[in-house]
């Protein structure tokens, strides 16, 4: 080892040249780091953004019967960008594109915002026919009651109204149909009490009904089984599920 590559410490010792640190790579790295940092920071930023965008949303037409909170009005989404906008300190412009919003249909929605709704005294209207119908009229209905009170206003305009503050119909459900109407006479004694096992032939014979659908229509069948074998002793086919087919 030459003299000159020895370097005089504070100790008086000395040490090699490469133990020394790398103070460039150390600054690059050090830069690396920040830079990796901010960007993490940026990307949580958005994230935070997208996930109040996306609950604004739920929460402006979500909790409405029929709203499509992934296809707000432009109303609604001048709402949401005005909401979004204030809880992030962010420019209210940033955030159009995110929601799919013009720049001049955001300002018209908010100058229409500032003035009076001239639907306020109608919808109160017809929010009353819908409720006092137990919500089961659609927007004919309410605006035909309406016509018959001597209210003038067309059924577009309660369509509208309807489906923007989510005045939507319940539906019933189609009550799904069934034959069964009970016992319609006593129910004989359980003589098999689920033991369906014979020790002979000819002991036990049990029988049900089967429903078979055929391109003409439904078909019913009975078998006799033997419990001993398991094995059909006869069999009848018929087009009513009744007593009288399995009695034959």
């Amino acid at each position: 080892m030459r003299p000159d590559d020895l370097r005089e410490e504070d100790d008086g010792a000395a040490r090699p040249d490469h133990d020394v640190p790398d103070l460039e790579g150390l600054v690059a790295e050090r830069d690396r780091v920040r830079a990796e940092v901010e960007r993490l920071r940026r990307e949580k930023r958005e994230a935070e953004i997208e996930l109040s965008i996306l609950k604004g949303a739920l929460d402006l037409v979500g909790k409405e019967r029929g709203a499509d909170p992934d296809n707000p009005a432009n109303r609604e989404k001048t709402i949401l960008v005005k909401a979004v906008s204030a809880g992030h300190g962010i420019p209210a412009e940033r955030l159009l594109a995110r929601v799919g919003l013009a720049r001049s249909t955001y300002y018209h929605q908010s100058d229409a915002m500032k003035r009076p709704d001239r639907d306020e005294g109608l919808l109160a209207l017809v929010r009353d026919v819908f409720e006092n119908s137990l919500r089961r009229y659609g927007y004919r209905r309410v605006w035909l009651e309406l016509r018959n009170a001597g209210i003038v206003v067309s059924a577009k305009r309660v369509m509208r109204l309807m489906t923007r503050h989510g005045l939507v119909p319940l539906l019933k459900r189609a009550r799904r149909y069934s034959s069964y109407k009970g016992e319609l006479t006593k129910a004989p004694d359980n003589l098999v009490n689920r033991v369906f096992h014979a020790e002979e032939p000819n002991r036990l014979w049990v029988t049900d009904l089967t429903e078979f659908s055929i391109p003409a229509g439904k078909v019913y069948l009975s078998p006799v089984i033997d419990c001993y074998d398991g094995m059909p002793v006869a069999w009848t086919i018929g087009t009513s599920p009744n007593a009288e087919l399995a009695n034959r």
